[in-house]
């Protein structure tokens, strides 16, 4: 059924114009983050002379034959590509997409493959050749990096419908092209909407009439304000910075080499508070790239750390050789590049890894410039109570050694075959340890709770499999209240592969480390060194990093260097969170291959007056639903659907699905059973005692929960720019099957029990759940329902409706 739907949105009776609006919405944003890197005209040689970027180009296919045949998915290769069929071609190659992805693919092409896009003119007579990439002249002015600025005063034909400084932009573009905006949403599903967007699910009905009776000429201006007050407004906002920061709790995989995250929780709860502070977005994400080496920072602060110090990493087995740890290695660093770069700037830097950047002004030297902040810092528990600095460096460099030498002595005990004269190697390696311990004990009084979290790597047992540390499968992702936190220190990182048996990461503690440029990215083709320094086309002063890893550095040149960038890439990811499309619709990537903003005064205009008013997300969520724009009616109208399907220029506000912490959130709160209980480490999704808010659940990067996988959640293994909303078979099984939904449902029976008859419980029902009176045709269809079903069987019904799903 959910196929045949959305096939039915996709195809048009013949000779009709097909509906592209699946393809914008769905499949173009893909090609253009994924493919277009590798695939597009622009290229003087894209790989397997295959270009994406026009329709011509994916029905031609490259060099091994057609991509797609319209209709026929399961003869269409790109589909294989994608589904990972062939181990010779597999696409993306950086990692499988998404399924609700790979399932949008099968759709479009099962439904024809409509498409828009035409190929690109031919090039004039000495036209310049095809775009090899951009200098770093020319990319000094790129629109991005240009300084913004508060916009003068815009002229519409009709001044008095706006509401603030956003409107009269949103006006103007309308009026190019002969639409009206919206007329402006009723006062009830204002409130929904509001509430939603802000603190994260729907009203209650006392809540949404209170609003929609008060004759205060400011009474909506009031409650805008009560919900950014709200302690709940942290935890809906820090959630959509987790999906930025990549928050998760452990790694992909659960080797003893890299164990879950024991106080991720606390970074999670860092966010939460600091966004319901209002801390200012530039000292906001200082502190989490260098809390600790900021001046004055409260030592509860190192808590910001967890965005690098509980970052993903790699299994490091240190059997493997001094190329392959190496390797590994570098692809941590290369993540944390990544993650910084498309998620605070907008830029690929990581596409540099290899070669100079194809298409943006980045050269191979930007990135192993960078490259050398991260290897020159370590991850690691930190203490949330004082201690003297030389200490706390000596106590983290023990604890990452300590931590390699009992993972090593008990894999070698436990597989000694597989190593030449393991019984030499574990002597001395316990010998070692042993003398750390003696070292470690003279802290035993003064720093009884720091010893405390070594003695795990002294007494570490055995376990089979080479389990280090005491950390067996079993409790590796319990998560501790002990006063410590998952941050970095400054450490640089070397592999010793002085060992042909074996290799160590070697860490020398307060000194920094420049990379070499990687030849191809291999670890084991080091060339030129480059010093730590930040990308010199957003520099305005000298780019090199001088003080220990050059995190502190890199911090204040986002907000300083790059300003205008940084702002407009978090007002833009503001603007898409509340709209559901942003104004660039690549959040992750300003540069050449991403888009172009549809509103670009609006967007400087916005970063400008963000800056002006001291980097305060409170005041930029303010002036966005206070805003004309914002307070549109959803409903389509035909005028808007002709002129702009995509509704890229907002004549109407977009209408949404709930993402999964709404909705689930919601469903509890109506239900009467949400606990507000907040902060504190994570609660397991899949219990039915779990009745916290959903930004409390446990984030698995090895073993997502269902829930939350089948609800389109971000991928915590990398930055996400957007998350994709999907329809699938398995949504509508939760809804109608899931133990969560029964018990929802079966308390709303409970609650409306008393009532005197069924249409005294439907109309409760109607209240609880959807917030608003039952029409006469709606109450008479309910007690008809009744004479052969139960009042809980009818909440599940209202529980699953598209209004309950739907932000309004």
């Amino acid at each position: 059924m959910i196929l045949f739907l959305s096939l039915a949105l996709l195809t048009a009776p013949p000779g009709e114009t097909p509906d592209f609006t699946f393809f914008e919405a769905k499949i173009r944003p893909v090609l253009v983050s994924k493919c277009y890197g590798c695939h597009s005209s622009k290229l003087a040689a894209p790989k397997g002379e295959f270009n994406l970027d026009t329709r011509d180009g994916l029905l031609k296919g490259g060099a091994t034959g057609a991509a797609i045949i319209p209709g026929k998915t399961e003869d269409s290769r790109l589909l294989k590509a994608l589904r990972y069929d062939e181990t010779e071609l597999q696409m993306p190659p950086s990692g499988k997409l998404p399924d609700a992805v790979i399932a949008d693919f099968e759709h479009w092409i099962a439904a024809g493959a409509p498409d828009p896009r035409t190929a690109p003119a031919a090039p004039a007579a000495g036209a310049a050749p095809a775009l090899k990439g951009m200098s770093l002249e020319e990319g000094k002015k790129w629109w991005a990096f240009q300084p913004v600025r508060i916009a003068g005063s815009v002229r519409t034909g009709d001044p008095s419908w706006a509401k603030n400084a956003i409107d009269p932009f949103i006006l103007a573009k309308l009026e190019t092209q002969g639409l009206k905006p919206s007329p402006a949403a009723d006062l009830r599903i204002l409130a929904r909407r509001v509430y939603v967007d802000l603190v994260g699910y729907k009203p209650s009905y006392e809540e949404i009439e209170a609003f929609a009776t008060d004759p205060a000429p400011d009474a909506y201006e009031k409650l805008v304000d009560r919900l950014l007050s709200s302690e709940h407004y942290g935890e809906r906002w820090g959630r959509h910075w987790m999906d930025v920061a990549r928050f998760g709790e452990d790694n992909p995989t659960g080797e003893a080499t890299n164990p879950a995250y024991r106080f991720a929780w606390r970074y999670r709860d860092w966010i939460i508070e600091a966004v319901n502070n209002d801390v200012p977005y530039d000292k906001f994400v200082k502190l989490q790239l260098a809390a600790d080496l900021m001046s004055g920072t409260p030592r509860d602060d190192l808590r910001a750390l967890g965005y690098l110090g509980a970052a993903p990493v790699h299994h490091k087995d240190l059997r493997l050789s001094e190329q392959v740890v190496g390797g590994f290695l570098t692809d941590d660093w290369d993540e944390r590049i990544d993650a910084v770069t498309r998620g605070l700037l907008g830029m690929t830097v990581a596409c540099a890894r290899c070669h100079d950047h194809k298409f943006d002004a980045i050269p191979t030297k930007d990135y192993y410039g960078l490259m050398g902040v991260f290897a020159s810092t370590m991850k690691v528990e930190r203490p949330l109570f004082d201690v003297e600095p030389e200490v706390e460096l000596r106590y983290s460099w023990l604890q990452n050694r300590l931590f390699d030498l009992a993972y090593s002595v008990n894999l070698l005990t436990n597989e000694a075959s597989t190593v030449v004269d393991s019984a030499a190697r574990v002597a001395l390696w316990k010998s070692e340890i042993e003398a750390h311990r003696q070292e470690a004990l003279q802290l035993q009084e003064r720093y009884p709770k720091l010893i405390a979290n070594l003695e795990r790597y002294w007494n570490a047992p055995r376990q089979r499999g080479g389990d280090a540390a005491g950390l067996n499968r079993r409790n590796r992702g319990a998560a501790s209240n002990e006063p410590f936190t998952n941050a970095v220190f400054e450490a640089a990182q070397h592999v010793d592969g002085s060992d042909p048996q074996f290799t160590f990461i070697r860490y020398k503690a307060g000194e920094p480390r420049d990379m070499p440029v990687l030849k191809a990215g291999n670890a084991a083709a080091p060339g030129e060194i480059v010093p730590r320094h930040f990308p010199i086309v957003l520099a305005q002063s000298d780019p090199n990093f001088q003080n220990g890893s050059g995190r502190l550095e890199l911090a204040g040149k986002i907000f300083s260097d790059a300003a205008p960038l940084a702002a407009r890439i978090i007002v833009n990811r503001v603007w898409g969170w509340h709209f559901g499309k942003p104004l660039v619709g690549t959040p992750s990537d300003f540069g050449v291959q991403g888009e172009k903003p549809t509103h670009p005064e609006l967007l400087d205009d916005l970063a400008a007056r963000f800056i002006q008013h001291g980097w305060s997300l409170k005041w930029l969520h303010r002036e966005i639903v206070t805003s004309a724009t914002y307070r549109q009616a959803s409903h389509p109208r035909q005028a808007g659907l002709q002129a702009d399907a995509a509704n890229s220029l907002l004549w109407r506000m977009n209408p949404r699905r709930l993402d999964v912490e709404a909705y689930r959130d919601t469903l509890l709160r109506v239900s009467g059973q949400l606990s507000e209980t907040m902060y504190g480490p994570s609660d397991d999704l899949q219990s039915p005692r779990n009745l916290r808010r959903t930004v409390y659940g446990r984030v698995s990067r090895g073993r997502m929960s269902p829930l939350l996988r089948n609800y389109d959640f971000p991928d915590p293994m990398q930055t996400a720019g957007g998350r994709e909303m999907t329809t699938t078979p398995l949504q509508q099984l939760f809804v109608m099957n899931s133990t969560f939904i029964h018990d929802a449902a079966a308390e709303l029976a409970e609650a409306v029990a008393p009532e005197p008859n069924d249409y005294a419980r439907v109309q409760v029902l109607f209240r609880k759940i959807l917030g608003r009176d039952p029409t006469p045709k709606e109450l008479d269809l309910a007690v008809e329902f009744l004479q052969g079903g139960t009042i809980a069987q009818y909440a599940q019904v209202l529980l699953s409706t598209n209004e309950e799903i739907f932000w309004p």
